[in-house]
């Protein structure tokens, strides 16, 4: 089973591409992708916002189609008011991708933060670190994921096999 967890965002937006249960002779799974879309192009109008939105969307519909995903697992939005001036916009990503996964007989799982660090260190209070600590165990990797998000994409993969 292929699983795609997504942590979206406008200017970053982390993923991973797992694949659970396909690998012979492999005891744990294979991350396939796992990476971050980053555009720091300016923003001067709406239009610009809606064409970063539409490359996200483009990207990921690719990547969905090609490596034929079984499965896709969005982070739920948690704004504050330091990060809100962007919220319309990912929300419209969300709603793009969830639309695409409806239209194409994909699963799709929405899962809000806290859910994913109870999920994955059994704590829904754990600090970043935990998280990509825990996430690092679960994928038998050498080293921590390099950024925090990318454990949080790695994480709702990892619980979209449930």
């Amino acid at each position: 089973m292929i699983i795609l967890g997504i942590d979206p965002g406008v200017r970053k937006c982390w993923y991973a591409l797992v694949n659970f249960w396909g690998i012979p002779n492999t005891p744990t799974p294979q991350i396939m992708d796992c990476g971050i879309l980053f555009d720091d192009s300016p923003i001067v109008t709406r239009l610009d916002w809606f064409k970063k939105m539409n490359n996200i969307h483009e990207y990921f519909k690719t990547l969905i189609l090609e490596q034929k995903v079984e499965k896709v697992v969005i982070e739920k939005l948690y704004f504050t008011s330091k990060n809100q001036s962007n919220a319309e916009f990912v929300y419209g990503i969300r709603g793009a991708l969830i639309i695409f996964c409806v239209a194409n007989n994909i699963t799709f799982q929405e899962i809000d933060p806290v859910q994913v660090k109870k999920y994955i260190t059994w704590n829904g209070k754990a600090e970043k670190k935990l998280v990509q600590k825990k996430v690092m165990q679960l994928f038998s990797l050498d080293e921590l994921p390099q950024y925090n998000d990318s454990a949080d994409a790695l994480g709702m993969a990892w619980i979209g096999q449930f």
